[in-house]
């Protein structure tokens, strides 16, 4: 893991979608989802819970403050394409769309901001059943983990207004944070790397609940 210098570049929303929760019937089977969200082009607020007019179909794996905002790079649909995924905005259920902000880019516990609401990164998205559901393809979960292209989370330390077009702004970041795509790499890798899996437990910003989890599977406890 790195800890590079602050050259970190501004991003952009490339677009910002909500969605309601709805019956589908994705995959022969049916269930309520908010994953089929739509683009909006008016300024939405963002509470500290996430975008009002936005629901989750599952509220303990998808909502709280610590996931309140789902992004995903533009750079990664471009390669899906040359993959020959035709992907677009909005594909992975993600809220905010953005360009220049990927997850080599983006590490745990930088802070933006965007509109006139205050964001904070909290960890790499984990890839579930729903997305191979939706687009019938059961191996794109995986694919994703494995190129590292899981989009990343937001907390809320200012409530704003945000809107398509809006500068996705860097600001600041905790000394020793871990990028989002060495986290999904590390993490992927597990036992196989336990020095690195160890030192993932005292990044900045790591989750706890992960944290947690790791521990335990190292025999370390005790260190809880």
């Amino acid at each position: 893991m790195e800890n590079p210098q602050l050259t970190v570049t501004d991003a952009a929303v490339v677009a910002l979608h909500t969605g309601a929760v709805r019956r589908q019937r994705w995959g022969g089977k049916a269930f309520d989802t908010a994953a089929d969200k739509e683009a909006r082009t008016d300024r939405v607020f963002l509470s500290a819970t996430g975008f009002i007019g936005d629901e989750q179909g599952d509220i303990p794996v998808h909502g709280g403050p610590e996931k309140a905002v789902c992004c995903y790079p533009h750079e990664n649909y471009d390669a899906w394409r040359r993959e020959g995924r035709d992907l677009g905005p909005g594909a992975f259920s993600e809220n905010l769309t953005l360009r220049g902000a990927t997850e080599d880019q983006v590490h745990l516990g930088d802070v933006y901001r965007v509109g006139t609401a205050v964001v904070q990164v909290t960890q790499p998205r984990t890839p579930c059943a729903t997305v191979s559901r939706r687009w019938q393809d059961a191996q794109l979960p995986r694919d994703m983990e494995d190129t590292g292209r899981t989009g990343f989370y937001l907390r809320v330390l200012r409530e704003g207004h945000v809107a398509a077009g809006d500068t996705f702004e860097f600001m600041s970041r905790p000394s020793g944070a871990v990028s989002v795509s060495d986290v999904v790499r590390i993490m992927n890798a597990g036992m196989a790397d336990p020095d690195a899996y160890r030192a993932l437990t005292r990044a900045p910003e790591f989750p706890q609940r992960w944290r947690r989890q790791i521990l335990r599977r190292l025999g370390e406890d005790t260190l809880l």
